[in-house]
């Protein structure tokens, strides 16, 4: 074997012990709590409401928007996912299959989101479940204290 091959060779088993090494710690340890490590609080509700059933209409006709803001935001002090029931969807429906490329562009947007994403997987909720959301600004109006609702098809 040549010098350069012994050296290639030595260069690439380097890297390979390296990388594990890296790629762990850009993950949480499986232990910790999500919410703990990026300071968020979450609340799960299932609904039947009209008010809310409402309010996830306003939502879902605003899913485009909501969509361009989710990639942005990049801090939340709280999640708050709405399972909506059988009858608040009927009413959500017929926009819902208005709009379905404006949902399936926030399900990409929540999906690509750390910050969403891992708020999601901690309560087990799947991005295809989502039909909309709202973002807020907390109450001290910086955009790193963002309050979060998302609601969920049933």
């Amino acid at each position: 074997m040549t010098p350069k091959r012994i050296i290639a060779v030595l260069t690439m088993l380097a890297s390979a012990t390296t990388a594990p090494q890296a790629l762990g710690q850009s993950s949480p340890y499986p232990g910790n709590d999500p919410a703990e490590l990026f300071g968020y609080e979450i609340d799960v509700r299932e609904t039947d409401n009209k008010r809310i059933a409402e309010r996830a209409l306003r939502a879902v006709k605003r899913a485009r928007e909501t969509a361009e803001e989710v990639k942005m935001v990049f801090g939340a002090n709280r999640f708050h996912f709405v399972a909506l029931k059988h009858d608040s969807m009927d009413m959500v429906a017929p926009e819902l299959a208005k709009r379905e490329n404006d949902v399936s562009r926030l399900q990409a947007a929540i999906e690509s989101s750390a910050l969403f994403y891992t708020a999601m997987r901690s309560e087990g909720v799947a991005a295809r479940d989502v039909i909309a959301a709202e973002l807020a600004d907390g109450e001290s109006g910086l955009s790193s204290e963002k309050r979060v609702t998302i609601y969920l098809a049933p």
